[in-house]
């Protein structure tokens, strides 16, 4: 069983700043996705910053502001979906300071329960598994969290198929940050580290 306070679901106020001054507080946290058959929690062992218009890392900054990136100019802790291939999403939630844009990729997660979900989704075998390649990508935790377009602009501090709790404290000596994975259209803007990590962690993306 669960320490009640480790699922106490995070506030709003909690992504209202910038997106680097969140994405290493969100480590640590845990996320629940339910279902009507169970449910899935897992801790974030891995997130990716994007700061809005002058971050060519960031769609805002690629796209400007459109129909899709409208999101991430909108009410902080909304979940930002997009896809990247056929059936492969990554999950990202809106966060920045008021009057800006920007968002939080959720890059890698420890399952923490829900394991026989998690494979069920992924089709894997209960005999068969390393329990640290479960979630370690965007990719591949959105489909074993069955996250798609469908919960594009989903509240994830009001609804309750998907949110944020408080999780497990993670001290800042026990983290570290790199520079983001795979922008390399995002000029001197992919040098930046705002990709933060449990430095421990075995569970992080490859």
């Amino acid at each position: 069983m669960l320490d009640n306070n480790k699922l106490k679901r995070l506030k709003r106020n909690f992504f209202n700043y910038h997106p680097k001054d969140v994405a290493y507080k969100l480590l640590g946290k845990y996320l629940v996705r339910n279902f009507s058959y169970g449910r899935i929690i897992s801790k974030v062992v891995e997130t990716e910053a994007y700061g809005g218009r002058y971050d060519l890392g960031c769609h805002v900054g690629r796209f400007g502001y459109n129909r899709r990136t409208s999101l991430l100019f909108g009410k902080t802790g909304l979940a930002y979906i997009y896809p990247v291939h056929v059936n492969t999403f990554c999950l990202n939630v809106v966060c920045h300071n008021k009057g800006k844009a920007g968002g939080i990729l959720i890059r890698a997660l420890e399952p923490i329960e829900g394991i026989d979900l998690i494979l069920k989704n992924l089709d894997k075998s209960k005999d068969n598994y390393d329990i640290k390649k479960l979630l370690n990508g965007p990719g591949k935790l959105c489909k074993a969290l069955k996250i798609n377009k469908s919960l594009n602009g989903f509240d994830m501090i009001e609804g309750d198929e998907l949110y944020f709790t408080e999780g497990e404290n993670i001290r800042k000596e026990e983290i570290s940050s790199t520079p983001r994975i795979n922008i390399p259209y995002a000029g001197i803007c992919k040098r930046w580290f705002w990709r933060f990590i449990i430095k421990d962690s075995e569970y992080l993306s490859r």
